[in-house]
């Protein structure tokens, strides 16, 4: 059966800019290239909040969909600006919907906001490329995201805010050292939201691009050491896309490189849908 989803992109114009200069996939075509490698029976529609007024077509209703899925950002949603209050607004009709929602970490943080949570910059500081000894819950253990997931994962990402407080009724599902929540789930009205601090729909060619766009901030921020650790990490994510590499310079395994594991939140989700 056909499965109507509605991808809503994250980014406003000059954070699409930054990656579009280093070369790097707009994160809603990736993402959605991400879910029709998991099931070939989807009509994805894409709209842009961050970056339009008037974002949805004339004649299409919130409720036409069978699933919602929110990208990632490079926006902060503490700082307030239109993009980000039309985002959350947005994300608050949705709530209204009969509908099933995946936020993957902007996502996240918007739903989270939308439902009367809180956001802040992490005191950890960022938390780039691998976040590592993701562990479930009792609750994440039994939940329908994580059927078949190890208890304990490392994970693509791409953050530097996290979760403060999470809205009435939410469930988390999900830790590291990092953050204290890398997964969460809740309901309001007919709507049920997952979402994960983390990238479940990264692979290693996009999560290159976005470190050489930002790889200067990266130093900045003691991410890499310098410019020669950056390249060096970026080449071996190169030589991972090739077949040339094992990933043992960057001291992963199976739960990363294998797609069917690293996907598999998504999977799960649209099995749910």
């Amino acid at each position: 059966m056909l499965r109507k989803i509605l991808m809503v992109d994250g980014y406003d114009y000059e954070g699409w800019k930054s990656l579009h200069d280093a070369n790097c996939i707009d994160a809603f075509e990736h993402y959605s290239n991400t879910l029709n490698s998991l099931s070939k029976n989807l009509n994805i529609t894409t709209i842009h909040p961050g970056k339009k007024n008037e974002f949805l077509p004339i004649g299409v209703s919130l409720n036409d969909f069978d699933g919602i899925v929110w990208t990632g950002s490079s926006l902060n949603i503490y700082d307030g600006t239109q993009p980000i209050i039309r985002q959350i607004e947005l994300a608050k009709q949705t709530l209204k919907c009969n509908t099933k929602i995946f936020g993957s970490c902007w996502g996240l943080q918007v739903y989270v906001v939308a439902a009367g949570g809180t956001v802040i910059k992490s005191p950890n500081g960022r938390e780039m490329v691998i976040a590592r000894n993701i562990e479930l819950n009792e609750l994440g253990q039994n939940h329908k995201m994580y059927y078949k997931k190890s208890k304990k994962f490392d994970a693509l990402c791409s953050h530097l805010d996290e979760i403060e407080t999470i809205p009435d009724s939410s469930k988390t599902l999900c830790s590291n050292q990092h953050s204290k929540i890398q997964g969460l789930s809740f309901k309001i009205n007919n709507a049920e939201f997952w979402g994960t601090q983390y990238h479940p729909e990264f692979n290693f060619n996009i999560l290159s691009r976005i470190l050489i766009a930002r790889k200067s901030i990266l130093v900045d921020e003691n991410i890499f050491k310098n410019h020669n650790h950056a390249d060096k990490v970026i080449s071996n994510m190169e030589d991972i896309i090739e077949n040339k590499s094992n990933g043992e310079y960057l001291k992963i395994g199976e739960d990363i490189l294998n797609k069917s594991i690293r996907n598999k939140e998504l999977e799960n989700w649209l099995n749910y849908i």
